[in-house]
């Protein structure tokens, strides 16, 4: 027997259980699924002549993301990073494309400053966020980026609490500056020139040499002829060791040497110079003070060692507000620049004393120096 096909199409209709449409309206009402959980790609140099600086941020970030995750995760999914290499400058660009890629969300780094110019310019044409954690050049944010936010504090206020020491504990004495022309050093030794010039104050000797200098003999001795009794020395990793050497090669050291950079703030460094370290000043980010005490315990744990420089905890404080604040908008990175704008921490509301609030540019005006002094082997807080 034939049926007409509109009599079909309504007997198949009539023949659909009420329990099946029960069943898909119920599906119906349920919940959307939860966002899924952001990639956040980790830029640091693990590799090539900055990667002790680079891993001892990361470290960093890798406790943050322990304590997220012991928190429950952003958006009830635990946080995953991928981590991507940038030795140098000629891999730091394409490492970046290569995480932006592969579908990242935002993107933290990268500790020292010349790598992240390059991997936060990049972030910017990708109109994706860049967290800068650890690398102070004051330029970085100088640029008018719009997803760029630095955590840190900058070369401007190393110069400052320094040049502050100068003035505070060292006054009328004779002021040399040596630091190497890099992206950091070299900042600082503007910033320091330049506070020093508004305060009418001009250096006995001013001198720079390039960052891979391998013998700073000349330089120790041009000082101590002119008979420099300060000394404002902004350097990095190696450039601490071979001005060190060049000093005792020559029989020779200031009144009082203050440190800028990553190299006088290395645990190694002490361990590799020993006692001629002793007594160094450096203005540096905030060391591990009592308020950070339960971060030293979990790197510890973790590493199985003491906390190697203050750039582990810079990095710890900014990947945790960080996580902290994707976590208050449900993971969606498109908010997160937004929450960072919003966000009014008072100073010492973040575990190494600093707050958080953001001017124009982008930069966070609650990080700050202090005086620090290496005695025994370790880092004492002075100012």
């Amino acid at each position: 027997m034939n049926f007409p096909r509109r009599s079909f199409i309504a007997a198949s209709c009539t023949a659909i259980p009420l329990s099946f449409v029960a069943a898909r309206a119920a599906n119906g009402a349920q919940s959307p699924p939860p966002p899924a959980a952001p990639k956040i790609g980790a830029l640091f140099p693990l590799s090539g002549a900055d990667s002790l600086l680079g891993d001892e941020a990361l470290r960093g970030v890798l406790l943050a993301e322990d304590a997220i995750n012991a928190a429950g995760g952003i958006a009830a999914q635990k946080l995953t990073l991928v981590l991507g290499d940038a030795p140098d400058q000629n891999q730091v660009e394409q490492t970046t494309r290569s995480l932006i890629s592969g579908n990242v969300n935002a993107l933290l780094g990268t500790g020292v400053s010349g790598l992240s110019y390059s991997g936060s310019a990049s972030a910017e044409l990708a109109q994706i966020p860049y967290l800068e954690l650890d690398a102070p050049a004051d330029g970085i944010t100088g640029r008018n980026f719009k997803f760029l936010v630095r955590t840190c504090l900058t070369t401007s206020m190393l110069a400052a609490t320094a040049i502050a020491a100068i003035s505070k504990h060292f006054p009328n004495k004779k002021i040399g500056l040596l630091f190497n022309t890099g992206a950091t050093a070299g900042a600082i030794a503007a910033a320091a020139l330049a506070r020093w010039q508004a305060q009418q104050i001009t250096p006995l000797l001013s001198i720079g040499y390039a960052e891979d200098a391998a013998d700073l003999h000349d330089s120790a001795g041009r000082l101590m002829r002119a008979g420099v009794e300060i000394l404002l020395h902004a350097a990095g990793s190696d450039d601490v060791l071979v001005f060190y050497q060049a000093m005792q090669d020559i029989g020779w050291k200031p009144r009082a040497l203050i440190g800028c950079g990553e190299g006088y703030g290395l645990r190694e460094t002490a361990f590799a110079l020993g006692p001629a370290f002793n007594g160094t000043y450096i203005s540096a980010a905030p060391f591990y003070p009592p308020a950070a005490s339960g971060v030293a315990g979990a790197y510890l744990a973790r590493f199985g060692m003491p906390p190697r420089s203050a750039d582990s905890l810079s990095a710890y404080v900014g990947a945790k507000l960080v996580f902290d604040l994707l976590a208050s908008v449900n993971g969606d990175t498109t908010k997160l620049l937004g929450a960072f704008h919003q966000a009014n921490i008072p100073a010492g509301g973040l575990a190494n004393g600093w707050g958080m609030a953001l001017d124009k540019t982008g930069q966070n005006m609650r990080a700050f120096a202090t005086l620090q002094q290496w005695q025994n082997g370790g880092l004492v807080t002075l100012d």
